[in-house]
């Protein structure tokens, strides 16, 4: 009998071992596709401009300009009527960003009032470490639809207007318009020319 329980101990040890093993070899796998696919987010530089747009919910109060100026550069800038703008561009689509900043508060303190997507932009906008703006759209308006499109999709929403507008020189129109429902705080433009969207933008509201 004694040698019955000495076995049944024996066995017992061992199952328990392998499984305690077996567990130690999981969970250090685990931790591993853990670690794994945190530095890989880690290392994914954050695309400020394409998850604003692609959220239609831009919330520019927590993108100060020194953290995108970190992600994308310093650009290039220059300021009009206290507003500071800094220029860059994609190389990849061909396409410009332009951030505006308003100077008043010091540079410490100024957030990112306005992100505009544009098909132009000056020759000395910076180029190489912005995200891509390929496939950027504003309620399913891309650059290069055409401006039937951008009408029908401002007139659905609560308040919209159309006007001229002058950017860069050029003389270009602008359709501005609030989204509906409560007041987000939030403001959005089309800029046309010669029948074709130029431009998108996301701002806040003055």
């Amino acid at each position: 009998m004694d040698t019955q329980r000495r076995g049944s101990s024996s066995r017992f040890f061992f199952v328990r071992e392998r499984a305690w093993r077996e567990f130690a070899q999981a969970a250090a796998l685990t931790l591993t596709l853990v670690c794994c696919f945190a530095g890989a987010a880690a290392a994914r530089p954050r695309q400020y401009v394409v998850e604003s747009f692609a959220k239609r919910d831009f919330v520019p109060h927590v993108y100060d300009q020194s953290e995108l100026v970190r992600a994308y550069g310093p650009g290039w800038v220059s300021a009009e009527n206290g507003v500071e703008y800094r220029w860059y561009r994609d190389a990849g689509s061909d396409r410009w960003l332009r951030l505006a900043s308003d100077t008043d508060p010091a540079p410490s303190y100024r957030t990112v009032d306005e992100m505009l997507v544009l098909s132009f932009g000056p020759s000395r906008a910076a180029s190489g470490r912005i995200e891509s703006l390929a496939a950027v759209d504003l309620f399913g308006v891309k650059l290069g639809s055409p401006a039937a499109e951008a009408v029908k999709a401002a007139k659905s929403r609560h308040f919209w207007r159309r006007g001229p507008t002058r950017l860069l020189g050029r003389r270009l129109e602008e359709i501005e318009f609030l989204p509906r429902g409560p007041d987000t705080g939030l403001i959005y433009r089309y800029f046309l020319r010669e029948g074709t969207v130029v431009g998108l933008s996301v701002a806040i509201t003055e």
